[in-house]
Protein backbone atom coordinates (compact mmCIF):
# COMPACT_ATOMS: atom_id res chain seq x y z
CA UNK A 1 0.00 0.00 0.00
CA UNK A 2 1.18 3.49 -1.00
CA UNK A 3 2.20 5.97 1.58
CA UNK A 4 -0.02 8.65 2.43
CA UNK A 5 0.43 11.71 1.44
CA UNK A 6 -1.00 15.11 2.21
CA UNK A 7 -3.69 16.96 0.13
CA UNK A 8 -2.58 18.58 -2.34
CA UNK A 9 -5.25 21.96 -1.92
CA UNK A 10 -5.47 23.35 -5.53
CA UNK A 11 -7.72 26.52 -6.50
CA UNK A 12 -10.81 26.80 -5.46
CA UNK A 13 -13.33 28.23 -2.39
CA UNK A 14 -11.77 26.04 0.92
CA UNK A 15 -15.99 25.04 1.62
CA UNK A 16 -15.68 23.78 -2.01
CA UNK A 17 -13.44 20.55 -0.63
CA UNK A 18 -16.40 19.55 2.03
CA UNK A 19 -17.88 16.72 -0.42
CA UNK A 20 -14.59 15.71 -0.62
CA UNK A 21 -13.38 12.26 1.41
CA UNK A 22 -11.10 13.29 4.73
CA UNK A 23 -7.49 12.42 4.24
CA UNK A 24 -5.45 10.31 6.72
CA UNK A 25 -2.83 12.72 7.11
CA UNK A 26 -2.62 15.56 9.24
CA UNK A 27 -0.49 18.69 9.99
CA UNK A 28 -0.10 21.71 12.37
CA UNK A 29 -3.06 24.04 12.32
CA UNK A 30 -4.31 26.87 13.93
CA UNK A 31 -5.32 26.15 17.88
CA UNK A 32 -8.64 24.07 18.42
CA UNK A 33 -11.76 25.97 19.94
CA UNK A 34 -11.67 23.74 22.57
CA UNK A 35 -9.52 23.36 25.66
CA UNK A 36 -6.90 20.49 25.87
CA UNK A 37 -6.58 19.78 22.47
CA UNK A 38 -3.92 21.93 21.78
CA UNK A 39 -0.08 20.32 20.63
CA UNK A 40 1.29 20.95 23.88
CA UNK A 41 0.43 23.09 27.42
CA UNK A 42 1.43 26.36 25.79
CA UNK A 43 1.50 25.48 22.52
CA UNK A 44 -1.20 27.81 20.42
CA UNK A 45 -1.26 25.02 17.23
CA UNK A 46 -3.43 21.89 16.97
CA UNK A 47 -3.03 18.94 14.79
CA UNK A 48 -5.78 19.14 12.00
CA UNK A 49 -6.45 16.54 8.85
CA UNK A 50 -4.83 18.70 6.20
CA UNK A 51 -8.12 17.77 3.55
CA UNK A 52 -11.13 19.66 5.67
CA UNK A 53 -8.62 21.40 8.33
CA UNK A 54 -10.39 19.61 11.35
CA UNK A 55 -9.11 19.02 14.72
CA UNK A 56 -7.63 15.70 14.84
CA UNK A 57 -9.26 15.05 18.46
CA UNK A 58 -12.34 16.49 17.82
CA UNK A 59 -12.97 14.18 14.72
CA UNK A 60 -12.00 11.01 16.73
CA UNK A 61 -14.61 11.95 19.40
CA UNK A 62 -17.02 12.70 16.89
CA UNK A 63 -16.46 9.08 15.64
CA UNK A 64 -17.62 8.00 18.98
CA UNK A 65 -20.59 10.14 18.83
CA UNK A 66 -19.48 12.38 21.84
CA UNK A 67 -22.40 14.98 21.30
CA UNK A 68 -21.76 17.89 23.60
CA UNK A 69 -23.51 21.20 24.75
CA UNK A 70 -21.19 21.99 27.19
CA UNK A 71 -20.19 25.84 27.00
CA UNK A 72 -17.08 25.37 29.40
CA UNK A 73 -15.11 22.72 27.09
CA UNK A 74 -13.99 25.51 24.84
CA UNK A 75 -11.36 27.89 25.34
CA UNK A 76 -12.50 31.07 27.06
CA UNK A 77 -12.48 33.24 24.38
CA UNK A 78 -14.96 31.15 22.46
CA UNK A 79 -17.24 31.01 24.78
CA UNK A 80 -19.23 34.35 24.09
CA UNK A 81 -18.71 33.35 20.62
CA UNK A 82 -21.26 30.37 21.33
CA UNK A 83 -23.88 32.10 23.43
CA UNK A 84 -24.35 34.88 21.03
CA UNK A 85 -24.63 32.01 18.26
CA UNK A 86 -27.48 30.34 20.50
CA UNK A 87 -29.02 33.29 21.04
CA UNK A 88 -29.68 33.78 17.89
CA UNK A 89 -31.40 30.21 17.96
CA UNK A 90 -35.30 29.04 18.85
CA UNK A 91 -33.96 25.96 21.18
CA UNK A 92 -36.54 23.70 21.79
CA UNK A 93 -36.99 20.19 22.53
CA UNK A 94 -34.52 17.81 21.36
CA UNK A 95 -36.90 16.39 19.01
CA UNK A 96 -38.09 19.70 17.63
CA UNK A 97 -36.53 21.31 14.71
CA UNK A 98 -34.53 24.55 16.17
CA UNK A 99 -34.97 27.65 13.64
CA UNK A 100 -32.29 29.98 12.63
CA UNK A 101 -33.34 33.72 14.27
CA UNK A 102 -30.20 35.75 13.09
CA UNK A 103 -28.92 37.00 9.59
CA UNK A 104 -30.43 35.73 6.65
CA UNK A 105 -28.87 36.78 3.18
CA UNK A 106 -31.95 38.73 1.56
CA UNK A 107 -30.75 37.73 -1.84
CA UNK A 108 -29.85 33.92 -1.20
CA UNK A 109 -32.38 33.70 1.31
CA UNK A 110 -29.52 31.78 3.05
CA UNK A 111 -28.74 32.12 6.99
CA UNK A 112 -25.39 33.14 7.88
CA UNK A 113 -23.31 33.93 10.94
CA UNK A 114 -20.58 35.99 11.10
CA UNK A 115 -17.25 34.16 12.53
CA UNK A 116 -13.58 35.37 11.35
CA UNK A 117 -11.93 31.91 11.41
CA UNK A 118 -8.15 32.70 10.24
CA UNK A 119 -6.59 29.22 8.91
CA UNK A 120 -9.65 27.85 8.71
CA UNK A 121 -11.32 29.76 5.73
CA UNK A 122 -11.33 33.13 4.43
CA UNK A 123 -14.66 33.29 4.43
CA UNK A 124 -16.12 35.53 7.83
CA UNK A 125 -19.96 34.51 7.36
CA UNK A 126 -20.69 30.70 7.80
CA UNK A 127 -23.54 28.79 7.61
CA UNK A 128 -24.96 28.22 11.21
CA UNK A 129 -25.75 24.04 10.94
CA UNK A 130 -21.62 24.49 10.67
CA UNK A 131 -21.65 26.58 13.32
CA UNK A 132 -23.72 24.49 15.80
CA UNK A 133 -21.78 21.51 14.29
CA UNK A 134 -18.46 22.95 15.80
CA UNK A 135 -19.79 23.84 19.07
CA UNK A 136 -21.27 20.73 19.57
CA UNK A 137 -19.89 17.70 17.29
CA UNK A 138 -16.62 19.47 17.49
CA UNK A 139 -14.24 21.29 15.97
CA UNK A 140 -14.51 19.61 11.96
CA UNK A 141 -13.16 22.43 10.01
CA UNK A 142 -15.26 22.99 6.85
CA UNK A 143 -16.19 19.17 7.03
CA UNK A 144 -19.98 19.45 5.14
CA UNK A 145 -23.06 18.84 7.14
CA UNK A 146 -26.60 17.41 6.57
CA UNK A 147 -29.88 17.77 7.90
CA UNK A 148 -31.94 14.59 8.98
CA UNK A 149 -35.06 16.93 9.08
CA UNK A 150 -34.13 18.43 5.54
CA UNK A 151 -34.82 22.10 7.29
CA UNK A 152 -32.20 24.29 6.20
CA UNK A 153 -32.63 27.01 8.72
CA UNK A 154 -32.88 24.07 11.63
CA UNK A 155 -29.48 23.98 14.04
CA UNK A 156 -30.87 21.30 16.30
CA UNK A 157 -27.66 19.40 16.68
CA UNK A 158 -29.87 16.14 16.87
CA UNK A 159 -30.58 16.62 13.30
CA UNK A 160 -27.13 17.00 12.11
CA UNK A 161 -24.80 14.54 10.80
CA UNK A 162 -21.33 15.73 10.25
CA UNK A 163 -20.29 14.45 6.82
CA UNK A 164 -17.24 12.01 5.46
CA UNK A 165 -16.16 11.84 9.25
CA UNK A 166 -17.37 8.06 9.65
CA UNK A 167 -19.58 10.19 12.66
CA UNK A 168 -21.25 7.21 14.92
CA UNK A 169 -24.85 8.72 15.48
CA UNK A 170 -27.51 6.89 18.47
CA UNK A 171 -30.77 8.85 18.17
CA UNK A 172 -32.34 6.78 20.70
CA UNK A 173 -28.81 7.17 23.22
CA UNK A 174 -28.90 10.86 22.96
CA UNK A 175 -32.76 11.63 23.41
CA UNK A 176 -32.59 9.49 26.53
CA UNK A 177 -29.27 10.41 28.02
CA UNK A 178 -29.35 12.22 30.94
CA UNK A 179 -26.25 13.88 30.76
CA UNK A 180 -27.22 15.47 27.38
CA UNK A 181 -30.26 16.76 28.97
CA UNK A 182 -28.58 18.42 31.99
CA UNK A 183 -26.03 20.42 29.51
CA UNK A 184 -29.05 21.33 27.74
CA UNK A 185 -30.62 22.73 30.34
CA UNK A 186 -27.92 24.79 31.47
CA UNK A 187 -26.99 26.07 27.61
CA UNK A 188 -30.92 27.85 28.01
CA UNK A 189 -30.21 29.43 31.48
CA UNK A 190 -26.82 30.51 30.06
CA UNK A 191 -28.16 31.83 26.75
CA UNK A 192 -31.02 33.58 29.31
CA UNK A 193 -28.68 35.17 30.92
CA UNK A 194 -26.02 36.20 28.16
CA UNK A 195 -29.54 38.01 26.40
CA UNK A 196 -30.56 39.93 29.67
CA UNK A 197 -26.77 41.10 30.16
CA UNK A 198 -26.89 42.15 26.17
CA UNK A 199 -29.99 44.06 26.89
CA UNK A 200 -28.53 46.16 29.57
CA UNK A 201 -25.19 47.03 27.70
CA UNK A 202 -27.63 48.25 25.07
CA UNK A 203 -29.65 50.41 27.50
CA UNK A 204 -26.46 52.09 28.97
CA UNK A 205 -25.31 52.71 25.64
CA UNK A 206 -28.16 54.62 25.30
CA UNK A 207 -28.47 56.50 28.52
CA UNK A 208 -25.06 57.92 27.66
CA UNK A 209 -26.21 59.36 24.52
CA UNK A 210 -26.75 62.76 25.58
CA UNK A 211 -24.33 63.16 27.30
CA UNK A 212 -22.17 62.23 24.36
CA UNK A 213 -24.82 64.78 22.27
CA UNK A 214 -23.63 67.32 24.51
CA UNK A 215 -19.52 66.62 24.07
CA UNK A 216 -20.11 66.71 20.88
CA UNK A 217 -21.82 70.10 20.85
CA UNK A 218 -18.87 71.03 22.66
CA UNK A 219 -16.36 69.97 19.94
CA UNK A 220 -18.20 71.68 17.22
CA UNK A 221 -18.61 74.74 19.04
CA UNK A 222 -15.92 77.66 16.88
CA UNK A 223 -16.64 79.18 20.51
CA UNK A 224 -14.79 76.28 22.62
CA UNK A 225 -11.64 77.37 23.47
CA UNK A 226 -8.65 75.19 22.88
CA UNK A 227 -7.58 74.06 25.92
CA UNK A 228 -10.78 72.80 26.56
CA UNK A 229 -11.14 71.26 23.18
CA UNK A 230 -7.95 69.66 23.72
CA UNK A 231 -9.01 68.36 27.24
CA UNK A 232 -12.33 66.73 25.84
CA UNK A 233 -10.33 64.78 22.76
CA UNK A 234 -7.74 63.63 24.78
CA UNK A 235 -10.66 62.26 27.02
CA UNK A 236 -12.38 60.62 24.63
CA UNK A 237 -9.81 59.14 22.85
CA UNK A 238 -8.45 57.41 25.70
CA UNK A 239 -11.67 56.28 26.68
CA UNK A 240 -12.11 54.44 23.14
CA UNK A 241 -14.89 56.82 22.16
CA UNK A 242 -13.40 59.37 19.93
CA UNK A 243 -15.13 60.19 16.72
CA UNK A 244 -11.86 58.21 14.96
CA UNK A 245 -12.61 55.24 16.72
CA UNK A 246 -16.72 54.87 15.72
CA UNK A 247 -18.78 54.09 13.72
CA UNK A 248 -21.81 56.30 12.24
CA UNK A 249 -24.84 53.85 12.88
CA UNK A 250 -25.31 53.93 16.70
CA UNK A 251 -26.16 57.18 18.60
CA UNK A 252 -24.41 60.02 19.34
CA UNK A 253 -20.74 59.29 19.01
CA UNK A 254 -20.67 56.43 21.27
CA UNK A 255 -20.37 53.60 18.62
CA UNK A 256 -18.39 49.79 18.13
CA UNK A 257 -14.87 50.35 17.39
CA UNK A 258 -14.01 49.99 13.86
CA UNK A 259 -12.15 46.27 14.09
CA UNK A 260 -15.47 44.89 16.00
CA UNK A 261 -16.22 41.74 14.69
CA UNK A 262 -19.97 42.67 15.14
CA UNK A 263 -19.45 45.05 12.13
CA UNK A 264 -18.90 41.76 9.87
CA UNK A 265 -22.48 40.58 10.54
CA UNK A 266 -23.30 41.37 7.20
CA UNK A 267 -25.17 39.56 4.33
CA UNK A 268 -22.79 38.18 1.73
CA UNK A 269 -22.91 35.67 -0.57
CA UNK A 270 -20.04 33.49 1.47
CA UNK A 271 -20.50 31.15 4.16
Amino acid sequence: MAEAQPNKRVGGHAYGRRHMQMSNTAEEGELCIYSGHSLGRFSSHSMRYDSHQACVRCVSSAREGMLSFDIDRLLKKYRSKALKFWSQVDIGQPDECWMWNGVVNPRTKQPQFAWRRSGISTSTQHHPQRVAMWFTWGDLGFTGVKTTCGEKYCCNPFHLIPQHVGVFVDQDSYMDSFELACQLHTLRQQVAEYAIEEAIKAEQKLDETAEIEARAALLLNPDTKFGDRFEAVMTDMLAGKHISQTEPNDPGLFRAPTDNEENDEKPTNEF
